[in-house]
């Protein structure tokens, strides 16, 4: 395999395959579909459960209900999101690693850094595009057919935190399958991590954590698309990059040190 060259040998023609393959894949497009579809539940029924008819033809609605479906979006992208981007992401390494291909890659001139980046940009990307941005737009249109004040601003925020969110669990799922060879355990852990926090607040001592927990990033993006923000939706996102990065670096030291 050819090398790119400077800090990242190969990480382009890394990235390549990486999209290349999920795009073939039957699961992504099955994850899309499915996530799509739901997201037109939202102002389907808010439209048959309305009549109050404006000038032009769309349903005038409340404050109350435009932030019922805001808030029905995003919780749904969010929560349904993450379990499809962990059931994409759980065997991106693993899978290799048991055929052999791990190994015979980085054999080639390009180095281990490079082999998990590419695995975790390529995640990251297609599961924005699949599972947040393609499914938001048709979301999007479709609502602002069919109901009047339907706030761009609010909807672009909240994407955006769900968009990092895809990233954080594709780059913490890619950096489990480092120290862990089977498929479910990284399953299990990437999933008790993700919505065991649920409970700590419970917890006084612990509920700072709603500051910075990456599980938070759904909540948070629900308050950003109904215009409740407050500090949480900044100190969450930022907390959960720093979480990522620290977690997919560890991951690339324990890699580099690994027999395959």
């Amino acid at each position: 395999m050819p090398s790119n060259g400077g800090l990242l040998p190969g990480f382009g023609v890394l990235l390549g395959k990486e999209l290349a393959e999920a795009l073939r894949s039957k699961r992504l497009v099955i994850f899309a579909v499915v996530m799509t579809s739901v997201c037109l539940l939202v102002p389907a029924f808010g439209f048959y459960n309305l009549d109050n008819y404006g000038s032009d033809g769309r349903h005038t609605v409340t404050d109350h209900d435009m932030h019922t479906m805001l808030g029905s979006w995003a919780v749904l992208v969010g929560y349904l999101g993450s379990l499809m981007v962990i059931a994409s992401t759980v065997d991106a390494v693993t899978r290799e690693r048991t055929m052999g291909i791990a190994a015979w890659i980085v054999t080639k001139p390009v180095s281990r850094l490079s082999y998990l980046l590419a695995k975790a940009t390529a995640h990251t990307l297609v599961a924005c595009l699949a599972l947040v941005i393609a499914p938001s737009i048709v979301w999007f249109v479709v609502t602002a057919a069919l109901f009047t004040g339907v706030p761009f601003a609010t909807v672009y925020i909240a994407a955006s935190i769900l968009c990092l969110e895809m990233a954080f669990l594709s780059a913490f799922t890619v950096a489990l399958g480092v120290p862990l060879r089977s498929v479910t355990p990284i399953a299990i852990i990437a999933l008790a991590l993700w919505f065991m926090p649920t409970f700590v607040p419970s917890i006084s001592a612990l509920r700072w954590t709603y500051h910075v927990l990456p599980a938070y990033l759904p909540l948070e993006a629900t308050a950003a698309a109904v215009d409740e923000m407050s500090a949480t939706t900044a100190t969450v996102p930022i907390a959960s990059a720093i979480i990522a990065v620290l977690a997919f670096a560890g991951a690339v030291v324990m890699f580099e040190r690994q027999e395959l």
